[in-house]
């Protein structure tokens, strides 16, 4: 049980509300319980004196009887069942004198004992009167101490009740604060660049234990995306290296007069700006694909009248390289960015085209299967090794084939971030026949 104090502002707060409640439902039950006493006990003391009040007419009415009269009637019943009562009582005969009393004279004569009044009636006769007095509260001395003994067993166990009370609040406010103060910690540790922080089991259970589980699981994707953010700085620092080193030496060579400023020398210093500014390009269109999700301009539009523009547009360069392209094209509607669509077709044709050697044919598809519209580009060429598949759409991997092409290793990636982006999903895999086949699989269009 954690002390007051070091549960803090919150932990307090949530104890005193326990405790608060518990003393609520404490007083409720005690103030019931007095008016339901009060009644119970007033019931008894009506119920006492009217019995006690005709006992006491019935034993003075045969003591009458037996002696014919009041003289040598033997009234000591009256008394032995007045002092059982714990009350005051007097007989008095038919005159109004006092024949017998027991008890206290004040108590007779006084509103406060609650007095009792009843003829004694012998053969149709009135020959006396019996008065009765009680006690306030109208219980005898056994029942007095009962009542005593309930009241204390009641406060007795309202001051275990709040006792337990407070120990339960500061227990389970201390259950509920702990986890919570160690999440607080570790954001702040987070806060502060420590990227070792987790909060793991001990985030405690049920919900806090959820959210202690999702600031792990966000803890992990910031490791992982600066671990890519790092990755890809070294990337693009690799890839722009060689041609700048390679402008520095040339540039350096003419300025210096080592090198004339030949058509064949300038040519080289064009080829790695050209070379430059298509890095700089496929970094562009990454950056752009990735912010895709928040700048897609969506519309109805086929997949297929997309996969065709793009086919028309690269026709020219497959015809000059000596690769057919075979097109299979069906109606496939999708609620799309037909720019950004146009884009993953062409980074797709343009990567098959570049592995597919002279003679070989790259075929386009598309189709609905089910409730989506399924691309696939299948090219001729060497295929991808297994255990490069799943590391072909990340940034810059070019794979053991790609090693002796051009490019920098963006296009796949700007294709997944594309797709992803649109909802869709895609894949590499090895056809049959050899080759590589990336399939696209979009929501198709409804109503």
């Amino acid at each position: 049980m954690g002390h007051p104090a070091a549960l803090g502002p919150l932990g307090r707060r949530l104890a005193a509300a326990f405790v608060a409640v518990a003393l609520v439902a404490l007083g409720s039950y005690a103030l019931l319980t007095v008016l339901a006493e009060r009644a119970g006990v007033g019931g008894l003391a009506r119920t006492h004196r009217a019995v006690t009040a005709g006992a006491v007419v019935s034993v003075a009415s045969n003591a009458y009887r037996a002696s014919g009269g009041w003289a040598g009637a033997d009234l000591g019943p009256v008394r032995v069942l007045a002092d059982l009562s714990s009350a005051a009582a007097r007989l008095s005969d038919q005159d109004g004198r006092v024949l017998f009393q027991t008890g206290s004279a004040r108590l007779l004569t006084s509103a406060r004992g609650a007095p009792v009044s009843r003829p004694v009636v012998v053969d149709g006769a009135v020959v006396g009167r019996v008065r009765l007095a009680f006690a306030p509260d109208g219980l005898t001395s056994p029942e007095r101490r009962l009542r005593q003994a309930l009241s204390n067993a009641a406060v007795l166990g309202v001051g275990v009740s709040v006792a337990v009370a407070v120990a339960a609040a500061l227990t389970v406010s201390t259950f509920v604060v702990r986890p919570i103060r160690r999440l607080s910690a570790a954001t702040a540790a987070l806060g502060r660049g420590d990227r070792s922080v987790r909060v793991g089991a001990s985030a405690g259970r049920g919900e806090l234990s959820e959210l202690g589980a999702v600031f792990d699981d966000m803890v992990t994707a910031l490791d992982e995306a600066d671990a890519a953010r790092q990755a890809m700085i070294a990337d693009v620092a690799h890839e722009l290296r060689t041609p700048l080193a390679i402008l520095q030496a040339e540039t350096e060579a003419l300025v210096d007069g080592v090198r004339p400023a030949t058509p064949e020398a300038l040519g080289s210093v064009h080829d790695e700006t050209i070379r430059l500014g298509r890095i700089v390009g496929d970094l562009q269109a990454l950056a752009s694909a990735e912010a895709a999700g928040l700048s897609l301009e969506r519309r109805r539009v086929d997949l297929a009248t997309v996969a065709a523009e793009a086919a028309d547009a690269l026709a020219g360069r497959f015809e000059s390289s000596g690769v057919g392209l075979d097109r299979r094209l069906a109606p496939a509607p999708v609620d799309g960015d037909p720019q950004r669509l146009h884009q993953v077709v062409v980074n797709l044709l343009t990567n098959a085209g570049k592995f597919t050697p002279e003679g070989g044919t790259v075929r386009l598809d598309v189709r609905l299967v089910g409730g989506a519209a399924e691309l696939s580009v299948t090219d001729s060429g060497p295929g991808i090794p297994a255990d490069e598949q799943g590391r072909v759409f990340q940034r810059f991997y070019r794979g053991s084939a790609g090693r002796h092409t051009a490019g920098t290793g963006i296009g796949l990636a700007v294709v997944a971030q594309l797709v992803h982006a649109h909802g869709g999903t895609v894949c590499v895999t090895t056809p049959a026949g050899g080759g590589a086949r990336f399939t696209v699989s979009l929501p198709a269009a409804t109503g």
